[in-house]
């Protein structure tokens, strides 16, 4: 029975792990080089009809490793953001007017090439090109994330562990 718990708490830890991998925001230094805006069909999941979107692109090149990477633009309340046109509108500025500065790009996501999904870009900030981002908030975040875990799971086992003794000091039905 011990393996189970310790197997169910394992899936639940990489569950959270997932979730918070996916849904922080991280920062990448890049170049941007283009925009685009994609028409995808889609169909509505409530009236079932066809109907399509567009979904801004923002092609980018890391300014390290030189490897291209693309990032969606697209409004998100979860993160307050609601100027996905200002977004783009400031991308394709970047790209047409330094085309090798460095940008900061904060984003949330990651890229599944399977299922088209790119990381959707909050902000673009210019930045000079020896700059490199410290994430303080992502870091107290996560730490006091691991305190919470960590006082959670020591409730209960303490919770276990009071149960088991009241379970093992009733007595036995003749």
């Amino acid at each position: 029975m011990r393996k189970v718990g310790v197997a169910i708490a394992v899936l639940i830890a990489l569950f959270v792990a997932f979730n918070i991998y996916y849904f922080m925001p991280r920062a990448r230094k890049v170049m941007v080089t283009q925009t685009e805006v994609q028409r995808r069909a889609a169909t509505s999941s409530s009236t079932g009809a066809d109907r399509s979107r567009d979904m801004l692109l923002i092609y980018a090149t890391d300014f390290d490793s030189k490897k291209p990477i693309v990032f969606r633009n697209e409004d998100n309340l979860f993160y307050f953001k609601v100027d996905s046109s200002d977004v783009a509108a400031h991308a394709a500025r970047l790209a047409t007017d330094n085309p090798d500065g460095a940008v900061l790009v904060k984003y949330y996501g990651v890229r599944m090439a399977l299922f088209s999904a790119y990381p959707n870009a909050i902000s673009l900030k210019e930045v000079p090109a020896d700059y490199t981002h410290v994430p303080w908030v992502s870091m107290i975040y996560l730490i006091v994330l691991l305190g919470l875990f960590i006082w959670a799971g020591v409730k209960v086992r303490r919770m276990f562990a009071s149960a088991k003794a009241k379970l093992s000091k009733r007595p036995e039905a003749s």
